[in-house]
C-alpha cells in the first residue's frame, strides 16, 4: 500500500509542474523539451486549427490529434437500478495526460484517477485507485487544408489499481492486464465537426477479465465564438467473457467485473464546450444509455478541463 500511494504523490507531482507550465504560460527549459514538437497536430504553422475533444467516454473516445495536454476530470455515475445492487454511485477523479513527440506522434496517458463506489445493496462500498493505462497515438493521416486527420493507438493498462468489494476484484490484481487498440479520425466543415472511434480493449487473461469493442461519435457544432454544442454516442460490446465472476453484467468502460455472461451497453450525452483562451476549454455534459441493458450507467455526469501547453 505504501508503495502505491508514494507512485500515486510522484505522479501527482509530475503532473502538478506540468500544469504550473500551462497556466503561467511560461515554456520548459530548452534542454529539457527542445527536441520535441509539442504544438503537435495543432502547430501555430500550418497546423489544425480546430480542437473540440470528446467529453464522454474519456477512456476509449481518445481524440485523434496529437497534443500536449492535461485534463482534469470528475464523474458522477448514477448506478442503474437494474443492476445487481439497485442502484448507488460512483464518483471518480482523474487527470488524463498527453505529450506531443512529433507533429503525428503522441504519447497518452488516459486513465489514473481515484474513484469512490457505493452500492444500495449486494457489494460494500469501496474506494480506491483506477488501473492507469499509457500508450502511443501515430496520425497516419494529417491534412489541416482540409481539416481532417485519421490516427492509429495502441495503450497498455497494467493491473495495478486496488479496487476491490466483498471479494470481486475491479481493477488491479491479478489477470495480466488490458491491452487497447483503436482507429480515430476527425473531419470539420466550417462550424460543424465530427469525431469517430473504434477498437478492442482485449484483456491478457481472458479467464480473468471480459474483452470489449468500444466504439464511439463525437458531433460538435460552433454556436457563438468559442462555445461549441456537442452530441456523443458510445457503445461498448463485450465479445469475450471472463470467467471469474457468476453474472450477466459487466463494468463498461470504468470496472471490469470479469463475468460469464455480459453483452453490449449503448449509450448517447449532450454537453456544451468552451474555448476559454487558445489553451484552455471546459466541458460540461450529461450522458443516459440508449439499450435496455444498462449494467453500471444508470446515467452520468460529466465536467473537464483541458489544459494545453
Amino acid at each position: 500500500m505504501g508503495g502505491e500511494r508514494n507512485a500515486a504523490r510522484q505522479w501527482i507531482i509530475a503532473l502538478g509542474v506540468m500544469l504550473g507550465s500551462v497556466l503561467s504560460g511560461t515554456p520548459a527549459p530548452a534542454g529539457d523539451w527542445g527536441f520535441l514538437d509539442l504544438d503537435g497536430s495543432l502547430g501555430a504553422a500550418g497546423g489544425h486549427r480546430r480542437y473540440v475533444p470528446p467529453i464522454s467516454n474519456p477512456l476509449f473516445n481518445e481524440t485523434p490529434y496529437i497534443t500536449t495536454e492535461l485534463r482534469p476530470i470528475y464523474l458522477h455515475n448514477e448506478i442503474s437500478s437494474s443492476f445487481v445492487t439497485q442502484g448507488g454511485h460512483i464518483d471518480a477523479g482523474a487527470i488524463e495526460a498527453r505529450l506531443a513527440l512529433t507533429d503525428r506522434l503522441g504519447f497518452i496517458a488516459p486513465k489514473d484517477g481515484y474513484a469512490h463506489l457505493h452500492f444500495n445493496k449486494a457489494l460494500k462500498d469501496t474506494t480506491g485507485f483506477e488501473n492507469m493505462a499509457f500508450g502511443l497515438k501515430y496520425a497516419v493521416v494529417s491534412n489541416p487544408e482540409e481539416d481532417e486527420i485519421l490516427t492509429f493507438g495502441a495503450l497498455y493498462e497494467p493491473p495495478i489499481g486496488n479496487l476491490r468489494t466483498s471479494g470481486l476484484t475491479l481493477q488491479g490484481h491479478g489477470g495480466g492486464g488490458f491491452f487497447n487498440l483503436f482507429a480515430a479520425a476527425a473531419k470539420a466543415w466550417g462550424p460543424l465537426g465530427i469525431e469517430a472511434n473504434i477498437g478492442p480493449n482485449l484483456a491478457v487473461d481472458g479467464k480473468h477479465d471480459s474483452s470489449l469493442l468500444h466504439y464511439a461519435g463525437h458531433v460538435n457544432y460552433e454556436l457563438a465564438e468559442g462555445l461549441y454544442g456537442v452530441f456523443e454516442i458510445n457503445g461498448f460490446s463485450v465479445f469475450d467473457n471472463g470467467r471469474r465472476t457468476a453474472g450477466n453484467f459487466e463494468g463498461v468502460d470504468l470496472v471490469n467485473f470479469g463475468t460469464f455472461n455480459a453483452g453490449t451497453v449503448v449509450s448517447a450525452a449532450f454537453g456544451v464546450r468552451y474555448r476559454l483562451t487558445d489553451k484552455i476549454l471546459i466541458g460540461a455534459a450529461y450522458e443516459r444509455p440508449l439499450t435496455h441493458r444498462q449494467d453500471l450507467l444508470g446515467s452520468r455526469v460529466y465536467v473537464d478541463l483541458v489544459l494545453r501547453y
